[in-house]
């Protein structure tokens, strides 16, 4: 439920806050005192657009902040699925900035707008005259008619073999596809998977190649600077040997006369045996070394075939090509033994749809069995609401094929009078007529659909007398276990308040203020009276509103 809702700097609302409750809250307010105002912050919440034409101050930024608290264990789980803190209360808020930009906030981490929209799906179910395009939808329909079904479990079970069905009905069209042209590319890809196999290609040979390309292509040119290292480090006249063997000779000498000499000469003994490390790898190298230029021209065709393939598939190692042989080959392969997937998916399709089958006429009775006692509770209410000629009908129809809920094209239908045909919902005209009947309808099934806080905007408009009074109870009804907030101009429908809060405005010399305020027990009496009979009220006024007050049915 939604526990407090904070406004600031928004169209003539300088700073403002409602604490709601349980039950049923009523706004009442004069025409022009700002109740849209409060609904129109509150879409905000509802990841509705923002405009800085709604800023009070120009100067300051807006903010509208709404605290939950109280709601059902799934809003966590969604909360969580999209890596948002849950905390004990749930605040959504949102901000607007004079340079235009707009931020929303779950508890207190940036949020999307369309996760805002998401999320206030979950809590609020907003209510208004002319909007009752919940209703109209016949998907709606189907889920007022399997809530009452009670068969979610068997829901979940359908939806589970639909989607392996329809999975399986891809994988046959696709096989059934390959016609000429699939026949034309498979030909293609055997040659290319010939030409790849043909190449019998190693994962780790290129590098390998390539080093010994360079070392036999250089061979001369290595072999020259080894001889010249061998020469100037041991053969020359005036070797470096020789000459770093004679200076730690003439060091050792004075070995005693500084500890430093001594560390010296360890260094020239590193020097030498760093010498002889460099002849054995000279040596080595040399005995390795030997220019073979048909070992090189086999290398290289090696290479060249390597590298016409790389540049064939686009790609940069061998690693990657042997990917491709590999594609290749399971395509071929799928090719190859398409006739007996074909004829397994062919099985496979008929037991799912077997499955379907059993599952959706399940699925359809249970239905059928609610159908006429959404009709009786829904007409019972109409008739109460002063429509005694009005009444819905269920009508059902079969699809050809299964859909994702089923077979059944369930449509709710609708007539406001006697001897007139049923239409479908959405046929029907908006006004006080629609109001009612949704209305009827939501109230019959709000229990067993979960429906998070409910706000209806002035749905009561063209009703008044007794019928308001039963519309009223129905709301009072209702909100014995769902949070209501309901705008009005009724004095029947106010009178039947758990909570009663008055929008009103104030004048300063340059400005006019939206307030809101709690009423008390004789505040309600006053105002009551004040939608019977005007401002001030008559002492009558004030009687019938006291006794509309007291004479709650419920």
């Amino acid at each position: 439920m939604i526990q407090s809702l904070r406004i600031e700097n928004y169209a003539i609302i300088d700073e403002l806050e409602i604490n709601l409750d349980k039950g049923l809250n009523i706004i009442t307010g004069e025409t022009g005192a700002g109740k849209s105002i409060l609904l129109g912050a509150l879409g905000l919440i509802m990841g509705q657009r923002a405009d800085t034409k709604v800023l009070f101050d120009k100067s300051k930024k807006c903010i509208v902040e709404a605290t939950f608290a109280i709601y059902p264990d799934y809003i966590n789980k969604l909360l969580g699925s999209y890596d948002f803190d849950v905390e004990e209360e749930l605040i959504i808020r949102r901000e607007i900035v004079p340079a235009g930009k707009s931020r929303a906030f779950v508890n207190d981490t940036p949020a999307k707008l369309g996760f805002l929209n998401l999320l206030s799906q979950e809590l609020i179910d907003l209510n208004q005259q002319f909007e009752i395009t919940e209703i109209k939808r016949t998907d709606y329909q189907l889920e007022i008619i399997d809530a009452l079904a009670n068969h979610d479990t068997l829901i979940k079970k359908y939806k589970k073999t639909f989607d392996s069905y329809r999975d399986a009905q891809k994988q046959l069209n696709e096989l059934q596809n390959m016609e000429s042209t699939q026949l034309k590319e498979m030909d293609f890809m055997k040659f290319q998977l010939n030409e790849l196999e043909e190449a019998s290609l190693d994962a780790d040979e290129q590098a390998a190649l390539e080093a010994e390309s360079e070392l036999l292509s250089k061979a001369d040119e290595i072999r020259l600077v080894l001889e010249e290292s061998n020469f100037k480090l041991l053969e020359n006249e005036q070797n470096i040997r020789d000459i770093v063997l004679a200076l730690n000779n003439q060091w050792e000498k004075f070995g005693e006369a500084h500890p430093m000499i001594t560390k010296g000469g360890e260094y020239f003994q590193s020097i030498l045996d760093a010498i002889s490390e460099l002849e054995f790898t000279v040596n080595h190298i040399l005995g390795d070394l030997d220019p073979d230029p048909v070992r090189l021209e086999e290398i290289q065709s090696r290479l060249d075939l390597i590298y016409t393939l790389q540049r064939k598939h686009n790609v940069q190692t061998v690693k990657e090509l042997l990917g491709i042989q590999e594609e290749l080959q399971n395509s071929l392969e799928a090719y190859i033994n398409r006739g007996s997937q074909i004829e397994s998916l062919e099985n496979q399709i008929n037991q799912l749809e077997t499955d379907l089958a059993d599952k959706s006429d399940k699925m359809s009775h249970n239905r059928r069995k609610v159908f006429p006692v959404l009709e009786n509770k829904v007409n019972k209410k109409l008739a109460l609401l002063a429509m005694n000629s009005a009444a819905i009908k269920v009508v059902c129809e079969q699809s050809a094929s299964y859909r994702s809920d089923g077979r059944d094209l369930v449509s709710i239908h609708f007539k406001s009078n006697k001897g007139a045909d049923f239409l479908p919902i959405k046929k029907v005209a908006s006004g006080g007529e629609s109001a009612r009947l949704m209305l009827s309808i939501k109230s019959t099934v709000a229990d067993v659909m979960q429906f998070p806080t409910m706000i209806f905007d002035e749905i009561d408009t063209g009703v008044s007398g007794e019928v308001a009074g039963k519309m009223g109870d129905i709301l009072r009804k209702l909100s014995s276990n769902h949070q209501l907030i309901c705008i009005t101009h009724s004095p029947q429908v106010s009178s039947r308040a758990n909570n009663h809060y008055l929008v009103y405005k104030q004048e300063s010399k340059d400005r006019t203020f939206t307030h809101v305020r709690l009423l008390d027990s004789k505040e309600r009496i006053t105002e009551i009276a004040k939608m019977l009979s005007g401002d001030p009220p008559s002492t009558f006024a004030l009687d019938n509103a006291k006794d509309l007050i007291e004479k709650q049915t419920i």
